[in-house]
Parts: structure tokens; C-alpha cells; sequence
């Protein structure tokens, strides 16, 4: 069983960049199971939630990982979603990562923890660029979980091994990212094939580049600092090296080939990075796919040769989408902006002091989800009225929706309202924040990157649902789906259960 996942991948690129396609996603959109309508019906559409929905079959107010990292009330800080301190580091060369990564608040196992649990001979290798992606596919145990760590090492930890996997430690080893350190980004194709402009309004390259091609992996001299990792991370080339690692892991560990099921996720990365920074209209944002189109049809035609092509069944999703830049929108006139947590956490304070005297009354704002400190959240207790002042402010601040406590949220999950709907869908008791804010279209809540994600609008929630394999009807399907239904679909084609999970099996692109 083969997950793949393409961070930040909007369904309408499938549509969009169809004249680019040649290989993987030519073959996987012509012989494989296409929904259509698929999307995420939760508020909170970031990349750890939306690689724990895939990997469970569950949405966030059920699996517990709310976003990417949220506040921790009891240690008064925010925590990445995967940093777990009972949890040391293990790299495969160089500097050990400050924190060791786990799935311990991921509440739900997935399908390849439900799969080790029912065959504990089957394998389970998870990859991505990100410690997040890697580990919501996998879960809470694994054969080869990796990623590239922030100290520019391939690594894993021990919640999944104790020491470095050998079949990794040998590819890594002979085939070390600096070997791309010469190369130079330039576009695939003749300029002429890509839409819109080069240098776009609002784009906001990483350090070392412009925001026009060619990009230098090298980046821009700069003795001060080597930014050839980050760069390389921020290029096609990472998804390259990525599809590359997962050819000689199927390889090596014999994934599919032993008289078992195995199961491998692979969550490339670059078109987030490349979207943020570039946005998605952006000639590197379509190089990107190009490229990537290329990467899935070698690894497509190596499956086919290595597994058999009636051995493997395949699922490709995202675990969100992503805005268009809000400064090129208001270019044309249209209503777009950023709403910076600072704002509305000046505003949210300022409302309650005047409302109930001197505070602090705000714990912690973290992107939609508004914390209260202790002592406010026992006199909401006491006056449920209390907030009222902090909503109607925070309604007033330029770009925002709607502000909602979040006390009754986990009895509106059917909502027939769908922003409340949405927001009860991320919700987790314990976790979340006392205080939602719902974002207007066309903005966003962050000023470090140009474009991003991260509301219910469509363009954010809506991403592919496509199968393909053994066993798989291809087609056009125009089913109600979601990317927690990828899960019990692929359990269900081994009757594997998977109790209490949100998604359901999409029979219809069964044989």
C-alpha cells in the first residue's frame, strides 16, 4: 500500500497544468481513480493536521493534531506537533536535532499502525523533507521513518529505532545531498510554455535567490552563511532526492515482495515551500509540478518493476492548498490582506480590559485559535457573557470573519453552518484555543511567507483524491470524498479494520 502526498497541492493544478503532464500524473489522472469534488471539511488546513487526517481516516477534532504546533497552556509555550521530549534524535551523519519527534499526540493509530498490529511482519517506511509529513503517515512505530532534519542530516528518532536504519545509513551515505550544490534552477521547459509572469507582484524568495530565475542552489555569495540546504530543501531537486530514497528502500527492504503487506508513504515537500515563497501562479510553482510530474513517473515505473503493477495499490492526496499572494490580489483591486496574530491579540486584550479591568486576559494567539490565561478562562466560566466584548472586537478587525468561543464546538461537528462546522471539525478539547477566528477569503494570517494556507475557503480545503493499482476502477468519480477516506479505502482492500475513524471506504472505485 503506497501513499503519496504532494504538501500544498490545490486540486485545480490538476486541470490547471494538464498540458504539462507527461508521466506520473499523466498516467495516474488516465488510469487511475479521480475524485473530483474531494476536500477537507475542517478549518485548520495546515500540513500536520492534514498528514494525520490521511494517515488515520480521521479529521483533527478526533486524531487531537491540530495544526502544525499550538500552545501548550501547562508549559506556557507553543510546541511543534511532533516534538516529543521522551525522544531522542538519531541522524544518519553530522549534528543530532535539538528535539527528538513522535506521533505521542496524534490520539488515533493509523492505517500502517492497524497494519503492524495485524501482521507484525509488515514493513513501514515513511518519507518527507518533514519530520511532520513523515511521521502523521506512519504514526507511532515504523521500519524506516526519515526525514531531512533541521541540522541538515536525513534523520529519524528513537520512537521508531534505536539506532540508524542500515538500509538508509547505505544510501545516505553514498549518495550525499551536496552533490547538488553545483546546480542551478532554471526552468524545464522554454519560458514561453509557463503562464503569467516571471516576477510576480508580492513574491518573497528565501534568502540567496530573486524572485526571477535561475536560482542558484548555492545561493547568492554570502560568507556569513552556507544556504545551500535550505535552498536545495526549496527546489524540485528535494523532491528528486526523495523519490530517488524511496526507489532503493523498496528496493532493499523488499517492500511488497515478501508474501506480506507492506506499507510506504512518501509526502514531497517542495511545491509548499516553493508556493509559499513564489505563490501559485508563479513560473517556479509550475516548474515544480513539471518536474514533479517526471519524479512520480520514474517511481511509478519503478513500482511496476520492482513490485509488479498488479502488486501494489497507490493513493495521492495533499494535506491542503494554498491563496493566492493577498498584495497581488489587491493589485487587481480585490479584497485581500493579512490579519498578524499581534493584531489580534492587541485588540482581544484591549477589549477585555475595558470590559473587566486590568488583565493579561490573553495567553497566546496562534494563527485561528485565540488562548486565554487561567484567570479569564475562569470568569468565562462563571459570566458565559464575558466574551462578547472580545468577539465584537475581533470582528472589527480588518480581514476577520467571524470570532466564536469554542466551549460548544465539539456539538456542532453537523452543523448545518459551514464555518462552524469547519471550526468544530478542528476543534480538540485540551488543545485548542477558547476563542476561534474565521478569516474573510483572500486573507491570511502570517506575514513571514507570501502566500499560504490555513482557512475553510475552497481553495485551501479543496486538494486530489485519486487511486490507482490493483484492484482500482479508474475513472471520473463525483462522490462526496475527503482525504479521510483514503485510509478505510485501502484497509478495506485487505479487510483491515479501522474502528472509529471519521472516513469512510470510497466502494465505487473498488473492482
Amino acid at each position: 500500500m503506497v501513499i503519496v502526498v504532494i504538501d500544498q497541492m490545490r486540486s485545480d493544478y490538476l486541470e490547471r497544468y494538464k498540458h504539462f503532464w507527461k508521466e506520473g500524473l499523466a498516467r495516474l489522472l488516465a488510469d487511475g481513480a479521480v475524485f473530483e469534488r474531494a476536500a477537507y471539511p475542517y478549518l485548520n488546513t495546515v500540513t500536520c493536521a492534514g498528514h494525520a487526517t490521511i494517515g488515520t481516516g480521521a479529521f483533527p477534532s478526533t486524531h487531537g493534531v491540530i495544526m502544525n504546533e499550538w500552545w501548550q497552556r501547562d508549559s506556557g509555550r507553543r510546541m511543534p506537533c511532533t516534538a516529543d521530549p521522551n525522544v531522542k534524535s538519531v541522524v544518519y551523519a553530522g549534528e543530532p536535532e535539538r528535539i527528538g519527534h513522535s506521533a505521542a499526540r496524534q490520539r488515533m493509530p493509523t492505517l500502517a499502525d492497524r497494519l503492524r498490529e495485524a501482521s507484525p511482519s509488515s514493513r513501514v517506511v515513511s518519507l518527507s523533507m518533514k519530520p511532520r509529513s513523515a511521521v502523521m503517515l506512519a504514526g507511532h512505530g515504523g521500519t524506516a521513518v526519515t526525514w531531512f532534519a533541521e541540522t541538515n542530516t536525513w534523520a529519524t528518532s528513537t520512537a521508531f529505532t534505536p539506532q540508524p536504519v542500515p538500509a538508509v545509513q547505505a544510501y545516505v551515505g553514498g549518495q550525499p545531498v551536496d552533490r547538488y550544490r553545483g546546480e542551478i534552477w532554471n526552468r524545464l521547459l522554454d519560458p514561453s510554455a509557463y503562464s503569467g509572469v516571471d516576477h510576480g507582484v508580492g513574491e518573497r524568495p528565501p534568502l540567496g535567490w530573486t524572485p526571477a530565475f535561475a536560482h542558484a542552489l548555492s545561493g547568492a555569495p554570502d560568507p556569513r552563511r552556507d544556504r545551500f540546504h535550505d535552498l536545495w530543501e526549496r527546489s524540485p531537486y528535494s523532491d528528486t532526492e526523495l523519490g530517488e530514497l524511496a526507489a532503493v528502500l523498496v528496493k532493499s527492504l523488499e517492500l511488497g515482495q515478501r508474501g506480506v503487506v507492506d506499507f510506504l508513504g512518501v509526502s514531497f515537500s517542495a511545491l509548499d515551500y516553493v508556493g509559499h515563497n513564489f505563490g501559485p501562479d508563479s513560473h517556479e510553482v509550475q516548474d515544480t509540478l513539471i518536474r514533479l510530474d517526471r519524479t512520480l513517473g520514474r517511481f511509478l515505473t519503478m513500482l511496476d518493476e520492482t513490485v509488479g503493477e498488479d502488486n501494489y495499490v497507490l493513493a495521492l492526496s495533499a494535506d491542503h492548498g494554498v491563496g493566492v499572494i493577498p498584495e497581488a490580489l489587491r493589485s487587481r483591486g480585490q479584497d485581500a490582506g493579512r490579519v498578524l496574530n499581534a493584531d489580534v491579540k492587541k485588540a482581544a486584550e484591549a477589549a477585555m480590559v475595558a470590559a473587566h479591568g486590568p488583565g493579561p486576559h490573553i495567553a497566546h494567539v496562534e494563527y485561528t485559535e485565540v488562548y486565554l490565561t487561567d484567570n479569564t478562562r475562569e470568569l468565562v466560566t462563571r459570566q458565559p457573557d464575558a466574551l462578547e466584548p472580545l468577539l465584537a472586537a475581533l470582528e472589527r478587525v480588518p480581514g476577520v470573519m467571524r470570532a466564536m468561543p469554542t466551549t460548544d464546538l465539539p456539538n456542532k461537528r453537523s452543523s448545518a453552518d459551514p464555518a462552524e462546522r469547519a471550526a468544530a471539525l478542528s476543534h480538540f478539547p485540551g488543545a485548542s484555543g477558547d476563542v476561534q477566528v474565521i478569516l474573510k477569503p483572500n486573507w491570511v494570517g502570517t506575514d513571514t511567507s507570501a502566500a499560504t494556507h490555513g482557512t475553510f475557503h475552497s481553495y485551501d480545503q479543496r486538494v486530489p483524491v485519486v487511486f490507482f493499482g490493483n484492484d482500482i476502477r479508474s475513472g471520473r468519480y463525483h462522490d462526496a470524498a475527503t482525504p479521510a477516506d483514503i485510509a478505510p479505502t485501502l484497509a478495506s482492500l485487505i479487510k483491515l479494520a479501522l474502528p472509529g475513524v471519521d472516513g469512510r471506504a470510497l466502494t465505487s472505485a473498488l473492482k
